[in-house]
């Protein structure tokens, strides 16, 4: 049995997974290695807590929420949704100075209530509108910026993956999580429109298109089947017709007629890459969130979540949940949101109970929080792929991304000092 003070614990494991990390080891991968002279040297354990707990931090069936929403939001992509929503963004607000920067903004929007995945939403949209924007004299850079900081909304607004995720391991209402997180997630949306405006009138950015209710008529008619999945998710989870399982699963089938019949732009040859994109996504996704289960596992074995409780006794919640986005925000840097989440639950734990900071509230803002790092450097995986196709380094996105990531933190601000901002919807009986 290992008899190390708890603190020396944690720096080895962190000493472990960094350096693995480092030598560019997969995430997953490097969360096992840093268990590994754990499970080996302590008697309590062998390997095969390994494999228990991997298959324990899966065994949900919650997360079986996961796939079916990806796969519902690569069929809505692949028959040409996207393409709908963009031109109905388009008929908005594209006659606004600088509009294809703020219909960026609000396509990624609409996309978010299908997909629920940050990294499908800038591969979607980006690919789009990212040339469309540079073809029209927007800079490369700043293309790349609002596309990246758009994306971030569909991590927050449902389906969020990341909130099923959430609620599955700390045992929070999915539904509620969702229903609070729809008005930060909007006001993110109208933040970062705001900047891409004043950043348009500063650069002198042109108008899309004149505004023409032909051109919006046409438009709407069209997107219309494409809010049809975050009808289901939020009138379900809102008068308790569904769980998160059953509303994914109902997206999927929505999905495939709405591409089947509506559109009528959907192969068998689109439902098998489909079905390629989503294994590839979820077993990402959820094979690091395996990993980090065993090292969450260990954390508490260890009572390394102790260590800090005597920190922060006393203190008010709305400073501990600030620290909280402290850590995240610099944890968000370098992982995932799902390792990220899986491995600080149980740190935080006792804080959050201590405090008596809503669980809702919690919740939504740790993820807004771990959402930001989606585009903040050097891991931001978001801030990667936007810059990959604007084909610029991204060292020279993160000039114009400042103010986006200033306008993220400033709602989470309001999320963190104003719980009702979170927790007014989820309240209405």
């Amino acid at each position: 049995m290992i008899t190390l003070d708890p603190g020396i614990i944690a720096i080895i494991m962190l000493v472990i997974f960094f350096g693995t990390v480092i030598i560019r080891v997969p995430v997953a991968l490097a969360l096992v290695l840093a268990c590994v002279p754990f499970v080996l040297f302590d008697s309590r354990f062998d390997l095969e807590l390994l494999v228990q707990r991997m298959y324990a931090g899966l065994d949900s069936f919650v997360l079986l929420a996961v796939p079916f929403f990806i796969l519902a939001a690569t069929i809505m992509t692949v028959s040409g949704v996207t393409d709908k929503l963009i031109d109905f963004a388009r008929a908005i607000i594209g006659w606004v100075r600088g509009g294809l920067g703020v219909v960026n903004v609000a396509s990624s929007i609409g996309f978010s209530g299908m997909s629920g995945s940050s990294t499908a939403d800038v591969s979607g949209t980006g690919s789009m509108l990212i040339p469309q924007m540079v073809k029209r004299g927007y800079s490369a850079e700043y293309s790349a910026a609002v596309t990246a900081s758009a994306a971030v909304i569909s991590s927050i607004i449902p389906p969020s993956i990341q909130l099923i995720v959430w609620g599955s391991l700390t045992n929070t209402s999915i539904g509620s999580l969702f229903l609070g997180a729809i008005i930060p997630g909007i006001s993110v949306g109208i933040a970062l429109m705001l900047v891409a405006y004043l950043l348009a009138i500063r650069a002198g950015y042109k108008r899309d298109r004149a505004f023409g209710w032909g051109f919006f008529f046409s438009t709407f008619w069209k997107a219309i089947p494409a809010f049809g999945i975050l009808a289901i998710v939020v009138i379900g989870f809102r008068f308790g017709l569904v769980t998160a399982t059953e509303a994914a699963v109902t997206a999927v089938i929505y999905a495939i007629i709405v591409a089947t019949f509506i559109y009528r732009s959907w192969t068998w040859k689109d439902f098998f890459q489909s079905l390629i994109t989503t294994a590839r996504l979820t077993g990402v996704a959820l094979l690091a969130l395996a990993a980090a289960s065993v090292l969450g596992y260990l954390l508490a074995i260890y009572n390394i979540p102790s260590m800090f409780q005597s920190l922060l006794s006393g203190v008010p919640g709305w400073a501990v949940l600030a620290v909280i986005v402290l850590v995240l925000l610099i944890m968000g840097c370098f992982l995932d949101a799902l390792p990220a989440m899986a491995i600080m639950i149980p740190v935080f734990a006792p804080f959050v109970l201590a405090a008596g900071i809503d669980p809702v509230q919690y919740g939504v803002v740790a993820i807004m929080t771990l959402a930001l790092g989606l585009i903040t450097p050097p891991v931001g995986i978001c801030l990667m792929i936007a810059a990959q196709i604007a084909e610029v380094n991204m060292v020279k996105v993160i000039k114009p991304l400042l103010p986006f990531i200033a306008a993220i933190l400033f709602i989470i601000g309001i999320a963190v000092a104003f719980p009702q901002f979170v927790l007014w919807l989820p309240g209405l009986d």
